[in-house]
């Protein structure tokens, strides 16, 4: 990515709280990421909270061509950029992978109600980041992202008059939109029955809890492939220890730690 490229995207962030980047992922990896996404694993949501969406959770479980967006450089760049801005200057490992799904309307559904991914409103520093992946293409009527734009700097949870504020976000299978998690968004009505896909990727500042405790879960397959850096972003190191008899650091190796 330029230098160029990623300095509008911060200074978006840093002013909308999100940035749209077209043909992300080209159409391959698409239909690649679409075929791994395992029918047996979706759950179906209450659909006053989801739209009635269906999820698929923690694709960094399922195959090793999920995790490899994880790591992805681009995105990185993006993470280490927007995640100095509140850091020690002389820290290094300032942010880690937070959780990976995959979002999907099957159907005809309603309007997601306006929320924040950061459970904080307009906190600053920011706290989280979030990567939303269009895996089919996404117009009017397919029930598109919505956000409020600027509304990460609002120190109130969003309203459902709020709604009116939104500005839909449509785009191809590719599509990669960036946003500031304590930014006010959902998915729009959805009045078409081809289903929406999207995977959700989120990053946060290394000493938060991650959603799933990511160590704990991740295949040994997958993890033989890692490196060191890697594994750190996944949180391998980020976990405090049961007890000052173990070490008195935040950070360090997890204890008797299992994998499957």
């Amino acid at each position: 990515m330029k230098s160029s490229k990623l300095k509008n995207i911060l200074n978006n962030l840093d002013t909308k709280g999100y940035s749209v980047i077209k043909n992300f992922f080209p159409v391959k990896k698409i239909e690649k990421l679409n075929s791994l996404l395992t029918p047996n694993k979706k759950i179906k949501n209450n659909p006053l909270f989801h739209g009635g969406a269906e999820m698929i959770y923690n694709l960094q479980n399922i195959n090793y061509e999920f995790v490899s967006i994880i790591f992805n450089l681009s995105i990185n760049k993006i993470c280490r950029e927007y995640f100095k801005k509140g850091s020690h200057y002389l820290d290094k490992d300032i942010y880690q992978f937070d959780s990976m799904h995959s979002r999907i309307l099957p159907e005809k559904s309603n309007s997601q109600d306006l929320h924040i991914d950061s459970r904080i409103c307009g906190v600053y520093p920011p706290t989280h980041l979030h990567f939303f992946l269009y895996l089919s293409d996404v117009n009017e009527q397919d029930g598109p992202t919505q956000v409020v734009p600027s509304s990460h700097k609002i120190k109130r949870f969003p309203k459902i008059s709020d709604k009116k504020k939104a500005k839909k976000i449509l785009g191809n299978a590719g599509t990669l939109i960036v946003i500031n998690s304590s930014l006010w968004h959902g998915s729009s009505k959805k009045k078409t029955k081809t289903p929406r896909k999207i995977i959700t990727l989120s990053y946060s500042r290394w000493h938060i809890r991650q959603t799933f405790a990511v160590p704990y879960s991740l295949p040994k397959n997958i993890i033989k492939k890692l490196n060191k850096n890697q594994l750190k972003i996944l949180g391998f190191e980020n976990y405090p220890p049961k007890d000052e008899k173990y070490r008195v650091k935040m950070r360090g190796k997890l204890q008797n730690l299992v994998v499957k």
